[in-house]
């Protein structure tokens, strides 16, 4: 049976979470937690999204975003096949990375997803791994950067504490929320363990539960206009590289399927999108998606094609 497609969302708040397959630590070391860090930054960059929060423990991750395109599935496949391949070359392994799709609990911006986004920065201090005075120095979390803005890139750690937390991204505003981390420390209110949290999701999402518990929560746009706006913005973006080499729609269609000026115009688009294979393949006459993904790993040892 197909498997349903998540629920997809261009508002509120997405805490997203896997595990690797039968708990292996597959973040042991900074090498393959760089590769995780890597794939994500490149995700968040293809795929529009607001990345807050995120934690890579050695066994499992944990992120928190917003999808303004309403690509949560799309980009979660792209981010997981991505480290998946690098992992495996890395160790010279074969089989799954990953025990499942992902998991994604989803809220409005508001206090729930607040107290999500301590939990996911508390991680390594409830785990163990250091202490929340340290915190600023384990390199793994977001929360590294918190006092570092310049250093965040496409981290929108500052977009999270002001609309999450209503705080300022300033010395006062970064005060206050280390002030609450460490209030979230001694809390009565004791934080689900890795076991609880892994563990409980099957039984909650028993009888085809959405990512949110209780009713779905709907969205402002349907997933047909979401995905109209996505396709929109690769023909924007074909027809910006298309100018820029001097090339139009109809001399591509002139070219054969494998012409090397369209692979070269496929990568180009590529490096700026997500763009389906299958896509590729209609827009630039390139035949099939399979020949495109073809195309597309050769020129690129590292592999894209999707």
């Amino acid at each position: 049976m197909a498997r349903r497609r998540r629920h997809l969302s261009n508002q509120g708040v997405y805490h997203v979470y896997n595990r690797a397959e039968l708990g292996a630590a597959i973040f042991a070391n900074d090498a393959t937690k760089g590769l995780f860090l890597e794939a994500l930054f490149r995700t968040v960059e293809l795929h529009g999204w607001e990345l807050f929060a995120y934690a890579i423990m050695s066994n499992h991750f944990h992120l928190l975003l917003t999808t303004p395109r309403g690509n949560l599935d799309v980009g979660m496949h792209a981010l997981q096949s991505d480290f998946a391949n690098k992992h495996k070359a890395f160790r010279g392994s074969i089989g799954h990375v990953f025990q499942s799709r992902y998991r994604a609990d989803h809220s409005p911006a508001g206090p729930l997803a607040a107290a999500r986004m301590d939990y996911v920065h508390l991680n390594p201090v409830r785990a163990g791994m250091t202490s929340l005075e340290l915190l600023s120095q384990y390199p793994w979390t977001s929360y590294r950067s918190l006092r570092q803005p310049a250093h965040r890139g496409l981290l929108a750690l500052g977009v999270g504490l002001e609309s999450l937390h209503g705080l300022k991204d300033s010395p006062e505003g970064w005060l206050a929320y280390e002030t609450r981390l460490r209030l979230s420390l001694v809390s009565d209110q004791r934080p689900l363990t890795e076991a609880e949290l892994f563990g409980a999701v099957a039984a909650r999402r028993r009888g085809s539960m959405s990512e949110a518990k209780g009713p779905a929560l709907r969205t402002a746009k349907g997933r047909s206009e979401l995905i109209d706006e996505e396709r929109a913005r690769w023909d924007a973006i074909l027809d910006e590289v298309l100018q820029a080499a001097g090339l139009t729609r109809e001399e591509m269609g002139g070219r054969s399927a494998s012409d090397a000026v369209k692979l070269a115009v496929a990568l180009k688009v590529r490096q700026r999108c997500p763009a389906h294979s299958s896509w590729l393949a209609q827009r630039l006459a390139m035949g099939s998606a399979s020949n495109v993904r073809r195309l597309i790993w050769t020129a690129s040892p590292k592999g894209s094609g999707r």
